[in-house]
């Protein structure tokens, strides 16, 4: 009874997967793998109950459902988004570095009071600009994996 029930559910599964890789919208960045090992990156063309169209390097790819494997999209870009966190996160820990340093400078400190926050605050906005530029963005998530 339990393996029927398994299968039951496992079959129910693998079609509300489906269901995900029918809602894409077409010309979707998509990337699918095969059974037999193969895979293919393309544009989501149409999708039924039974295949997959996909263009993929100039040529029209009709793939059958039961020799999908995994179909994964890729997210859309934030580097904008990470660099501007970079960049506020950057400059906020150089202020707050800059102002600790200040602190300990006595009236008479011949570098000036504002010297530590005049020159950490902006290395510490290019330094987080930098890491928010090289931040990974765009990864790929699965939206469908048969048994």
């Amino acid at each position: 009874m339990k393996s029927i029930l398994f299968l039951v559910l496992a079959a129910g599964t693998a079609g509300a997967q489906w269901m995900n890789v029918q809602s894409l919208a077409v010309g979707r960045e998509i990337r699918v793998s095969l059974a037999d090992g193969k895979s293919f990156r393309g544009q989501v063309q149409s999708v039924t109950d039974e295949s997959l169209i996909v263009v993929a390097a100039n040529s029209q790819q009709t793939l059958p459902r039961a020799e999908i494997r995994k179909v994964a999209t890729k997210a859309d870009s934030h580097r904008m988004r990470n660099t501007f966190i970079g960049l506020g996160i950057g400059a906020g820990a150089g202020v707050a570095i800059g102002a600790g340093t200040d602190s300990q400078c006595s009236p008479h400190c011949f570098i000036g009071n504002n010297l530590g926050k005049e020159i950490l605050t902006p290395l510490g906005a290019v330094i987080g600009t930098i890491i928010g530029v090289a931040w990974p963005t765009g990864l790929w998530h699965n939206v469908y994996r048969s048994k």
